[in-house]
C-alpha cells in the first residue's frame, strides 16, 4: 500500500502540471484564434461560434474599419454548391409528388431534373421545383428545370466539372438551352416574393 502512496503522490502533481501546460497552450491558441476572425473582440457573441454545433445560429460581427475596404471591394463570395443542391433536391423530395430530383448548381444557375409527378399539371410541378430552390438560394442565381428524362443524364455529365474548366460555360447554355424545352412555369427571380 505504502508504494502505491509513493506513486500516486508523485503522478498526481505531474498529471496537474501537464493539465495546466495543456490549458494554457490551449488558452494561447484560443487567442490567437481571435485575433485572427479579426471579429470584434470582448463579447464571446461577437466572436464566432466555435465550435459549430447542430442547431447553432450563424452570428458573426464586424465594424466597418476592422476591414480592408479595398480588399472588401474585391472580395468573393464563396458557396458551397455541392451542399445547395443536396439542400435543394432534399427539400423537393419532401413534397410526395416527387420521387427522383437531381440538382446541379452551377456559377449563376441552379439546374433541376425531376421526375414528372403523376397528379400535377407539367407548369404546377415547375412551379414547386422552382419556389422550393429559389427560397433556399440568393436571388442573383437562374434556375431552370426539366421533366424530360434526358435532363438527369445532361446535369451529371457536368457534375465533375470545375466553374473554371474550358467548355464549361458553353456546355451550362447548351444544357439550360435543351431544358427551357420543359415547362418552366410562372416563378422567377423576380416574382418569387409575390407568390
Amino acid at each position: 500500500m505504502k508504494i502505491y502512496q509513493m506513486v500516486m503522490m508523485l503522478i498526481i502533481p505531474f498529471a496537474l502540471l501537464t493539465g495546466c501546460n495543456t490549458d494554457k497552450k490551449e488558452g494561447m491558441e484560443l487567442e490567437n484564434q481571435k485575433d485572427n476572425d479579426h471579429s470584434i473582440e470582448g463579447n464571446a457573441m461577437d466572436n464566432y461560434n466555435e465550435p459549430s454545433n447542430n442547431g447553432q445560429v450563424g452570428y458573426v460581427r464586424f465594424q466597418k474599419d476592422q476591414l480592408d475596404q479595398e480588399a472588401e471591394a474585391n472580395h468573393k463570395i464563396k458557396v458551397n454548391r455541392e451542399q445547395i443542391a443536396d439542400m435543394i433536391t432534399r427539400m423537393i423530395l419532401r413534397y410526395k409528388e416527387f420521387e427522383d430530383v437531381a440538382t446541379l448548381v452551377a456559377d449563376d444557375e441552379i439546374l433541376v431534373a425531376y421526375q414528372a409527378p403523376e397528379d400535377k399539371s407539367r407548369d404546377e410541378a415547375a412551379d414547386m421545383v422552382k419556389k422550393t430552390a429559389y427560397s433556399l438560394v440568393p436571388s442573383f442565381y437562374h434556375i431552370y428545370v426539366s421533366d424530360n428524362p434526358a435532363a438527369f443524364g445532361d446535369i451529371q455529365s457536368l457534375s465533375n466539372s470545375t466553374v473554371y474548366d474550358e467548355n464549361y460555360s458553353e456546355g451550362v447554355e447548351r444544357i439550360v438551352e435543351k431544358m427551357k424545352e420543359s415547362p418552366q412555369g410562372n416563378i422567377n427571380s423576380e416574382n418569387i416574393k409575390e407568390n
